[in-house]
Parts: structure tokens; C-alpha cells; sequence
């Protein structure tokens, strides 16, 4: 585990850079760490210029402050930092945060290179440069230049951007959160994500983990998070979402992996929470910081207004939530208390009139049903109702939930304007998420069962563990023949590349000649495809070199042969043909399965249904190898399209475990074969239910090419 006490806990702070100028970095900071000093922390001032600032012996150097330092906040000019980290190096400082800029982030690559081997010289472990800073609530350690914010809470914040933590600390008062740690990262040269979450695990204060992530340079990121999240939820918002690193992609699989998508693949795979927006951010924040994780999809839902109890209803079932069966105890004890015209049934609606003795008794009914998990209460402003008397009751009944030791979470939607406002926010101030609409209060609450769900999910490593060994044993045996397939990794090669690794494809042949293509043509019945055989020409139909079911297979060989060095005329003059593939035509519902290296992931699969599922609707989906069985059905389940796998309108079911197994499959042969670079099946043809499948179409792209 990754000590950081130096960093987070130091018993001593020097700020290199420290100014008495206000509005100065150096200035905020030394002003932001007097808190720390009061609450008995040691704060030396770093500056030649100076005696005191704020009252507080300066030094030149660290190395002239006589007594040990733990953490050094470095706010010079960029071109000082190697000088400063020196210093720190002899000094024996073991943590850094280095707000400054002008290091890669402006193109000075150089001077960043040249900071990273001082600091790896050192074993200092460092957060920075480029960035705000880093606060601990709990012992008051403010070594930032934002404004002055201490609540302490449970929350820990991760950013790359300076700017939306500031914006968070100063959201956090009005919904009264409260954090544990508020940490910028900038630009990473030293301590990544995987790192702090590593740290974060074992840290009693931190409960709910925050990421804001622009990119990520972090290979560990995956199994840091997934091993946090088996502890405690992670939520990110990842902006920079584009199709840039898509473009230059020469396989159908590249061109559709863009950033969204592999990014989405890996928070998948870690189980954290995502969200597409700053408002779901803080929304997320603040439920899974005051409440309990929800253990069963079914809610009790309690309104004053039908209407409103019905739109709740109806976005349980979009959210994967249920209506919970109240007990019969439950309904006899509700109608002891509510009028005769109001529906003992979930959701419960306690009419137009319901006073907040009304709200009351039912929630404290309601709160011992053993068949709800999960309260919504929805209220909208009536002449009976008291908004912010009807709020204090929720708060006094989770509270009394708390010291029962009855972890259901409770949130409340008051939908109105001016007369809820204010008991919308006493709500929030005392731990209870209060939504606009009851919409959002269903979403919060199905947040708090799917991380239940991620929590108790295990993975069967052995599925994959069997096929990479099956694909490994095939590699030691082939080595030579691989070695030349993948030298020259045209379609014919490809194919006969993924047979030796058990995969099915059809009867084929390479000719060189019409006459061949004739003979080769008339042992598959002339029921055939016929398609170019060249590494250099990756998309063969765009080409014009592909032709199914010929009535001519002498006119068709001549017409591929020549489209094809027509083509290699204009884009690649120097490319080879090696003939023309005679292959026998086959048939079943067509899909795309493909796997390409990230340089942050590695090995990346996706999978889609062909034709039009892939080429227009995009409906493709990708996992993060490993893939387990389980986590490869997940996979299928995404696409919008998975109902066709299951048959639909009389056509049958497909074999849905040959395409899981190939997935996981192709995941392995990109671990096993650094040389690959992306692999393309495209069109997969798979068959009936347990009838297996076979490759239509094949690309292989090796680093070479």
C-alpha cells in the first residue's frame, strides 16, 4: 500500500515560493496553512527575500530550516523547480505538491522529463505541477490556493482541474457536504489515480471516492478501482469526451473504439459509477454520502399528490427498481391513521390533505416493512401541507432509523417553487437528498442498489485462465508457422491464424490464377465468395474486390485482380497481391467482433450485431480484457440489439455462449501476441443455438504495418 502520511498528514509544512504580496499564489497558500499552524502543525516560509511573512520566520532554502520537513508546496517559476527539488531531495522531504505551471501542459516537455528524474532520484512522492493543491479537513491542512473550507465529512476529491474543485467547495455549503481530502492532480508526473485509491482504501475518514478524470496515463487505474469499490462506491465524471483518437483507425473495430467508449469500457470494468454530468456529480456526492446502500430493488413510495406517485412508478421500471408488497401488518397499522379514501397500496397516497402528522405516522410504518428497502417521500405544497414541518419529521425519522440500525436510505422530491424552498434545503443541510422531481429521487435511489449489486458481483477468472492456456499451448507448438502467417497477415493468412486458435471458418483457397479460381470454385460447388488477397488492402469491398456468388469465376477473378492493383496504383504502389480467395459461401446472423491495444488498458474487444446495427446505429459494445463469461454476457446485454440473439419474431435463438467465448478468446490472443495490433471479424457468422459459428470475413493490423 502507498504511505502517503507525508503528503496528507505531515507534521510539517515549508511553502517554496511563500509571498507577502496579496493576491499572490504564495501568499493564499501560507495564509491557508495559518489553520494548520494553529492546530499545532510546523509552517516555514521559503523565500530569499524575505525575514517573515504573517508573522512567520522565512528561510532562503529548506536546506536552512534546521529541523526535518514533510511536505514541500513548490510555487516557483517553472524554470526553478529542478533547483528547488534538489534542495528537497538533500533535504530528505519525502512529499511534494508542485502548484506550479508552464512544465508539458505549454510544450516544456524537457523541463518536465528533467523534474521527474529528480523526484524518482529521491523516492519524493509527488502531486503536481500545474496544479491547485491538496486539503485535509481533518487535521486542518489547507495547502491549496482556493478559499479557506472546512467541513469536515467523508468524501474524498480527485481532479485533474483546479477549477471544478473550487466550484465544489463552493456548491458544499448548501448541501452541507462534507469531505474527508481535496485533491488536484494537474499533470501527473509522479502520483496517479491508481495510487491515491490504493491509499484511499485503508483511510478511515474517506468513505465516498470523487473522480473529475480529463485522460488517464495509469495501466493500474482498472484493478485499483475495482478492488476500492468492494469497499467503497467511486464516482466519476470523465469530460473530454471525443472520437479524435478514432480517426486514424484502420480496422472497423479502431474506427469505432473511440475515447467514450474505452473509457466507459474501463469504469465498467473497475465498477465504478459514472456520470455524464456535473449536476448527476453532485447529486451522487450527496446520496451516497448520507445514505446507506440499498440491498433489494424494492421501494416504498409516499406522495401527497397521485399523479406524482404514479411518475415515481412509472421510472422504477426504467431504473431496475420495484414497487414493494407491503406487509399485511403494515396495511392493517396504515389503516388506523389514514382516511378511507386514501389507497393502502404502493405507492402510498395520502391525498390532497395529508398534515404532517399524516407524513408521519405512515413513514414510520413504512420505515419497518420488511419488504421495502428504499423510501421516496414526495410532497407538493397544499394548504394542509407544511413543507418544513413535514421536512423535520424525515430528519427525525432517519435519525431514529440510524440509531435503530436500520440502513434504509430515504430521499424526498419536494416538487414546487418558492414555498418548498426552504425545506428542500433544511433537507439537504441534514443528510437527506431532496430532488426537484421524483424522477431524480428514483435515479438516486437505484444508484444505491447497483452499487450493492457491483459490490457483491464476482468474476470466474478460470474461464479465462482455461482458454489462455489453450491459446498458449497453440503458440509454443506453431511458433514458426504463426511467425510467417503474421508476417504477411493478408485474409487467407489471417483465417488460417485464428483456425490454429480453434476458431471456425470456412473452406477455402488462394488462387493465383483464373484457372485455379475455376478448379478451387468447382470443389466448393461455384458456391462461393471470392475477395482480394492482400495485407495492403485492408477494406476489400471499398475496393471493388470482393464478389459473392459468381455466375463467372473466370470474369470475377480477372475483375478483382484488377480493381485490386488499380487500387494499390493510387494508395500503395509498392503493395503485393497474393491472389484471390476462393472461399465457399456461408450463411447466419451476422455480428462484428473485434479486439485493438489502448495504450492506457491494453487488450480492448467489442462486439456488435453487423449490417446496419454497427454501420449506422453504432451499436456496438467493448469490454477491458480479461473477459469472464459473466462479464462477456454483460457485454452482449448492452447492445439495443440483444433481443435479436434471443429470437424474435420466429427467427431462432443464436449461440450466444460460441460469441462469448470467442470474445474472450480474441482478449487473450491480444495479450498472448504483442505484435498484433487490432484484429477485425467482420462479418461473424453466427448459427443457431449450439451450433457454434464461423468467420466471414477476417483482418489482422500487426505493429508493423
Amino acid at each position: 500500500m502507498n504511505d502517503f502520511n507525508h503528503l496528507f498528514n505531515p507534521k510539517s509544512v515549508a511553502i517554496i515560493g511563500a509571498s507577502e504580496t496579496e493576491g499572490k499564489v504564495g501568499y493564499s497558500i501560507l495564509k491557508n496553512l495559518i489553520s494548520f499552524k494553529e492546530k499545532g502543525g510546523e509552517v516555514y516560509p521559503i523565500n530569499p527575500k524575505y525575514e517573515e511573512i504573517l508573522g512567520i520566520k522565512c528561510y532562503k532554502s529548506v536546506l536552512d530550516v534546521p529541523n526535518n520537513i514533510d511536505l514541500a508546496v513548490v510555487v516557483v517559476p517553472a524554470q526553478f523547480i529542478p533547483g528547488v527539488m534538489e534542495e528537497c531531495g538533500k533535504k530528505g522531504i519525502k512529499g511534494a505538491v508542485i502548484i506550479s505551471a508552464g512544465l508539458s501542459e505549454v510544450g516544456n516537455i524537457e523541463l518536465e522529463e528533467e523534474v521527474k528524474k529528480i523526484i524518482k532520484k529521491y523516492n519524493i512522492r509527488t502531486i503536481g505541477p500545474n496544479c491547485l493543491g491538496i486539503i485535509n479537513m481533518h487535521n486542518r491542512l489547507n495547502a491549496s490556493f482556493s478559499k479557506e473550507y472546512f467541513k469536515e465529512g467523508n468524501i474524498t476529491f480527485i481532479s485533474q482541474s483546479g477549477a471544478i474543485l473550487t466550484a465544489i467547495l463552493d456548491i458544499a455549503p448548501l448541501l452541507n457536504l462534507g469531505f474527508s481530502k481535496i485533491i488536484s492532480m494537474g499533470n501527473k508526473i509522479d502520483i496517479q489515480e491508481s495510487d491515491l485509491m490504493e491509499y484511499l482504501a485503508e483511510d478511515e475518514t474517506t468513505e465516498v471516492i470523487v473522480l473529475y478524470i480529463e485522460g488517464l496515463k495509469d495501466s493500474k487505474f482498472i484493478e485499483s478501482a475495482k478492488k476500492l469499490a468492494k469497499i467503497k462506491p467511486v464516482i466519476v465524471l470523465k469530460s473530454g469526451r471525443t472520437e479524435e483518437g478514432a480517426k486514424a483507425a484502420s480496422s472497423h473495430t479502431g474506427s469505432l473504439a473511440g475515447d467514450i467508449q474505452i473509457y466507459s469500457a474501463a469504469f465498467k470494468k473497475g465498477k465504478v459509477i459514472t456520470v455524464e454530468t456535473f449536476e448527476e456529480l453532485v447529486n451522487l456526492m450527496h446520496v451516497f454520502s448520507t445514505q446507506p446502500i440499498m440491498k433489494s430493488n424494492k421501494i416504498g413510495i409516499v406522495t401527497n399528490a397521485g399523479g406524482f406517485g404514479v411518475l415515481a412508478a412509472d421510472m422504477c421500471k426504467k431504473y431496475g427498481l420495484k414497487l414493494g408488497e407491503f406487509e399485511e401488518s403494515t396495511v392493517n397499522e396504515l389503516k388506523k391513521y389514514l382516511p378511507k379514501t386514501s389507497s393502502i397500496s404502493n405507492p402510498l397516497d395520502l391525498i390532497g390533505d395529508a398534515d404532517t402528522e399524516r407524513y408521519k405516522r405512515s413513514l414510520n410504518i413504512l420505515k419497518k416493512d420488511k419488504n421495502i428497502d428504499g423510501l421516496l417521500v414526495i410532497l407538493t405544497p397544499q394548504e394542509m401541507t407544511k413543507p418544513m414541518e413535514v421536512a423535520e419529521e424525515i430528519i427525525n425519522i432517519k435519525r431514529s432509523m440510524e440509531c435503530e440500525n436500520n440502513n434504509k436510505p430515504i430521499v424526498a422530491s419536494f416538487v414546487g417553487g418558492k414555498s418548498i424552498k426552504g425545506a428542500k434545503s433544511h433537507l439537504r443541510k441534514n443528510g437527506i437528498p431532496a430532488y426537484i422531481s421524483p424522477e431524480n429521487g428514483i435515479e438516486a435511489l437505484s444508484n444505491l442498489y447497483n452499487y450493492y449489486l457491483m459490490k457483491i458481483e464476482d468474476e470466474n477468472i478460470e474461464y479465462v485462465n482455461k482458454i489462455r492456456e489453450e491459446v498458449l499451448e497453440i503458440k509454443n507448438k506453431n511458433s514458426e508457422t504463426i511467425e510467417n502467417l503474421l508476417n504477411n497477415p493478408n485474409e487467407y493468412n489471417a483465417k488460417k491464424f485464428l483456425e490454429l486458435h480453434g476458431i471456425n471458418t470456412p473452406k477455402r483457397y488462394l488462387a493465383k490464377t483464373a484457372e485455379e479460381a475455376k478448379k478451387y470454385a468447382a470443389e466448393l460447388n461455384n458456391n462461393v465468395v471470392m475477395k482480394i488477397s492482400s495485407s495492403d488492402i485492408l477494406h476489400k469491398s471499398d475496393a471493388g474486390c470482393v464478389v459473392v456468388k459468381p455466375e463467372n469465376i473466370e470474369e470475377a477473378f480477372n475483375t478483382i485482380m484488377e480493381n485490386g492493383k488499380n487500387y494499390l496504383a493510387r494508395n500503395k504502389p509498392d503493395g503485393i497481391i497474393d491472389g484471390v480467395l476462393i472461399e465457399e459461401f456461408v450463411e447466419g446472423l451476422e455480428l462484428i467482433v473485434g479486439g485493438k491495444r489502448d495504450k492506457v488498458f491494453g487488450p480492448v474487444t467489442m462486439v456488435g450485431l453487423g449490417g446496419i446495427f454497427v454501420e449506422v446505429l453504432k451499436d456496438v459494445s467493448f469490454g477491458i480484457h480479461p473477459i469472464t463469461k459473466e462479464y462477456g454476457l454483460k457485454m452482449l446485454k448492452e447492445l439495443k440489439s440483444y433481443k435479436v440473439l434471443e429470437g424474435v419474431r420466429g427467427q431462432p435463438k443464436r449461440d450466444i455462449e460460441f460469441i462469448v467465448e470467442l470474445i474472450t478468446k480474441i482478449g487473450v490472443i491480444m495479450e498472448l501476441y504483442d505484435e498484433i495490433k487490432e484484429i477485425d471479424i467482420n462479418p461473424l457468422f453466427v448459427k443457431e443455438d449450439g451450433k457454434g459459428g464461423c468467420v466471414g470475413d477476417a483482418l489482422i493490423i500487426v505493429n508493423s504495418q
